[in-house]
């Protein structure tokens, strides 16, 4: 195994206003092609899309389309998405599911709606465990009606992390100093485990990735991803 091998950092500049399936298609070749790459981070850039989210769909479509966001969430690299504009379609799926989630003065996102009330697919589990409870029932009971989210309000309920007018600099900068291929999906792991772990159930797991830490840190020995 190269250890040495220099990490890649695939972007791609998502067509959002495709439709779910084709959204799941373009989804999927994309993790592919960062577990091909063997990627330390990947990058989505958001852009515009339509506000009728899903759409038309049946529930198989829908099934196929989350578990793609659920092996893009789960890659070996960083995943990190930009969102400008107003951004529609997968936006707040994505937004959801990512590492990192950095946001241009400018954004606007648009709700995901269906037979009146807030989209209940995943993203609605994902936010309940990024923003907690009290903040995921204000903005999918009491929000959805607005239909979007302006940025500042995004950054105040925890739907974004950061907003900033230099998105390609804070984007560097914020890979500067992420971990790299399987560390990032151990760390991943742990804290998404968490919430619905006790602690000493999570304490095995804990240990075993500080033993493996350690031997990685130790002299003469390096990451083996």
């Amino acid at each position: 195994m190269d250890v040495n091998r220099q990490m890649t950092t695939p972007r791609i500049r998502l067509d959002a206003t495709q439709g779910m399936a084709r959204l799941t298609r373009t989804i999927t070749a994309f993790r592919e092609r960062a577990e091909d790459e063997r990627a330390g981070a990947a990058v989505i850039e958001l852009g515009p899309g339509h506000t009728d989210w899903p759409g038309s769909v049946d529930v198989h479509t829908v099934n196929k389309w989350e578990r793609a966001l659920r092996q893009w969430e789960r890659l070996d690299a960083v995943t990190l998405v930009t969102a400008s504009g107003a951004c529609g379609g997968p936006a707040f799926d994505l937004l959801m599911a990512a590492d990192i989630r950095i946001a241009a003065p400018d954004l606007r996102i648009a709700l995901p709606t269906a037979a009146g009330g807030f989209w209940p697919g995943m993203a609605v589990h994902r936010l309940t465990h990024r923003i907690g409870v009290s903040r995921a029932r204000r903005l999918t009971l009491c929000m959805s009606g607005t239909g979007v989210l302006e940025s500042y309000q995004a950054l105040d309920l925890g739907v974004v992390d950061e907003i900033t007018d230099a998105l390609d600099d804070r984007v560097a900068k914020a890979l500067a100093g992420s971990p790299s291929g399987a560390e990032a999906r151990l760390l991943r792991g742990l804290i998404l485990d968490a919430s619905g772990t006790s602690f000493e159930d999570a304490l095995g797991t804990h240990l075993a990735a500080c033993d493996r830490a350690l031997r990685a840190a130790a002299p003469g020995t390096g990451d083996e991803r």
